[in-house]
Formats: structure tokens, sequence, C-alpha cells
């Protein structure tokens, strides 16, 4: 899970507060995702992303994308042992996706 730190359009700031992608961000990080990324691009295999949780969309999530299937997205956390991920909510529709993860910090 994560929780929202502010927005500066067209990028917003994360604290990680789970430990679904560790080891690659751990618990405490801080990630900045950028909306406009999918302004213009396809979100794709690989990237690491922020959601909006599939059952509470006031909460947030970070995941990777694992396959792309027909508009809807498989994601899963480097940490399937931690992770709550597709494999419990199902795929997300392209709308969930708020933006790319750029760094951690």
């Amino acid at each position: 899970m994560l929780r929202r730190l502010g927005a500066l359009l067209p990028f917003a700031r994360y604290r990680i507060e789970g430990a679904s992608m560790e080891p690659s961000i751990a618990q405490g990080d801080r990630v900045v995702a950028s909306r406009a990324n999918y302004w213009v691009f396809v979100p794709k295999r690989g990237d690491v992303v922020v959601v909006r949780d599939p059952r509470a969309p006031d909460r947030y999530l970070i995941k990777r994308i694992e396959r792309v299937d027909d508009g809807r997205y498989t994601l899963l956390g480097d940490n399937a042992d931690e992770s709550t991920d597709s494999r419990f909510f199902g795929d997300v529709p392209r709308d969930l996706i708020v933006g790319k993860v750029l760094f951690r910090y």
C-alpha cells in the first residue's frame, strides 16, 4: 500500500507502506510517479506502476505489470509472499493505473 504525499502535476509522490515490492522498493521508501507517461505511452510489461486498489479506489498500490492482454493488466508484487495483487483481485483495467514509477528515494 502507498500513502500519497502530494501531487505536482504531472507527478505525484508516495511513501511505501508495505513489503510487496521488496527488495527493489522497501517499506518506508518514497517514489515519484509520472501520470504524464501514460498520456502519451501505453503501459507495458515490466513497468512499475501506481494503481488504484480495485477493492478500495481511495487506496493506492505499487505493482509491476506482468502481462497486458486486451487492455487489461496483470499486476504482481516483486515479493509474492507479501503481495496482494492480480492473483487476489484479478486483472485491472487501464483506467486504474495512475502512473509509472520513475524513481525511488
